[in-house]
């Protein structure tokens, strides 16, 4: 291309997002404009406040609180409504890191409640009520729990088996459900944590509805919680008084959308996944697991989740997500052993065969089998000091992770994505825990959270 039209090229773009950008702004309204509403207060007449109790009808709660941030301030501020410093919260350990900020802001005492995983299929399972049972027999001091519900493969563990535990002991229950916000709109979806005791629930609507991105909900499901979440939105600085209108919009819309439309969408979207899974179980070397793999911590399963073991083709995730990219078709996710897609309301069938036809056409190749490392995670590092103290410690330095085994980490390093902690600052660095985050990012993932991202050298605290 000449430089002459190179230059036209990029002042047409230049000029529809231009033009893009001023219709937006139109709709982008300010807390300046009361006749509209605030995120700030409870004002159920105003446009705003309607909204939110039309979503809160939708999803069959009493209420729910907008987010033009995404989900992270959401899971913040839920558990800052219920605890107070100084509590002890039973914490997922493979929960999204976010939680960790409600941790540190409060001086929480976490104990962590680690999923089994499989080494089979390459993916954790969820928490069983076993499991929680257990760490609430070993805390009886806890005031709060935290899980996910489903993980980010889809995977989705006894929800009420889990809320009856924590009901029973008049402890709540908040779950972050990021990767559940279309479930409401077809009845085959697992049953949704806001349909158990669930204190509160987050979503990430942005993720699989059609919202903006950042925009995500908090579902409340006792009323008396209403005032001390507006104080903790008020007063914590988690909430932006630039707060998006645009997202406002697109979230509220795309729910009332679906709440009209979305079983007729879905209803599609299984048949793409079911016809997709069954063409990937047809390929030699590849295997793509659903409900026929129940077990302990896998309770039911969302269908609109491929996750795809390329292990067999003598690939590993990250090169298969690799060789996808170059032609132009973007996975969710890799790890060590799997590919995740995701089947949204965004792909159609022209979409899915050819993820189909590019997945035939890599198996296909030849090339060498060869056992793969094993990745799972390490066992739980020895707390040495609360994540809050670690946070606010002054005498830190920087070393090679060779010499780190056995010093308290300065650092919170999450293998991204999924993007649970692998260690969390605070607490003494293993051998095993080195070793894994070596070979993530070996294998093309990315370490959140690490200072260096070559995980050469690592901040510890001299304690």
């Amino acid at each position: 291309m000449k430089p002459s039209q190179t230059r036209r090229t990029r002042r047409t773009a230049t000029d529809k997002m231009s033009n893009a950008l001023k219709q937006i702004a139109r709709l982008d309204h300010s807390i300046s404009v009361p006749s509209i509403g605030t995120v700030f207060r409870y004002e159920p007449t105003t446009p705003i406040g309607m909204a939110q109790a039309h979503v809160a009808d939708i999803y069959g709660v009493p209420f729910a609180y907008p987010s033009t941030s995404g989900t992270t301030p959401l899971n913040v501020m839920a558990l800052l409504c219920l605890v107070r410093p100084d509590d002890t919260v039973l914490i997922q350990r493979d929960s999204h890191v976010s939680v960790l900020a409600a941790i540190i802001h409060a001086g929480l005492r976490p104990v962590y409640v680690t999923p089994r995983y499989s080494e089979r299929l390459g993916v954790t399972m969820g928490v069983t009520a076993e499991e929680l049972r257990q760490a609430l027999d070993e805390h009886p001091e806890a005031r709060a729990i935290f899980l996910t519900y489903p993980n980010y493969f889809g995977i989705a563990t006894d929800i009420d088996a889990l809320a009856l535990e924590a009901r029973s002991r008049n402890i709540p229950l908040v779950v972050d459900s990021a990767h559940g916000s279309h479930w409401a709109f077809h009845p085959d979806f697992p049953k949704r944590a806001e349909e158990s005791s669930a204190r509160i629930v987050t979503y990430s609507t942005h993720k699989t509805c059609p919202a903006l991105g950042q925009g995500s909900i908090a579902l409340i499901n006792n009323k008396k919680l209403i005032p001390r979440f507006y104080e903790v939105v008020n007063d914590l600085g988690f909430v932006s008084t630039s707060f998006s209108s645009v997202i406002l919009i697109s979230l509220f819309n795309g729910i009332d959308m679906l709440s009209r439309d979305g079983e007729m969408l879905f209803e599609e979207r299984f048949q793409m996944a079911e016809w997709a899974r069954e063409e990937i179980n047809k390929i030699n070397g590849l295997h793509s697991f659903g409900l026929e793999e129940t077990q302990p911590g896998f309770h039911d399963f969302d269908p609109l989740r491929l996750t795809v073991d390329v292990s067999g083709t003598g690939l590993i995730g990250y090169e298969a997500e690799d060789i996808l990219i170059e032609y132009g078709c973007y996975p969710e996710m890799a790890s060590l052993k799997n590919t995740l897609f995701l089947i949204t309301l965004g792909i159609g069938w022209p979409e899915v065969r050819r993820l189909v036809k590019l997945l035939k056409q890599i198996a296909s190749e030849p090339r060498p089998l060869r056992r793969l490392p094993q990745m799972a995670q390490p066992e739980l590092p020895r707390q040495v000091i609360l994540p809050r103290e670690a946070f606010y410690f002054p005498d830190r330095r920087v070393v090679p992770v060779q010499t780190a085994v056995g010093k308290v980490s300065a650092e919170t390093i999450s293998a991204y994505p999924p993007g649970s902690a692998v260690i969390v600052a605070g607490e003494e660095i293993s051998r095993d825990v080195v070793e894994y985050l070596k070979c993530v990012r070996a294998r093309g993932g990315a370490l959140k959270g690490a200072s260096d991202p070559e995980f050469k050298r690592i901040k510890i605290l001299n304690v």
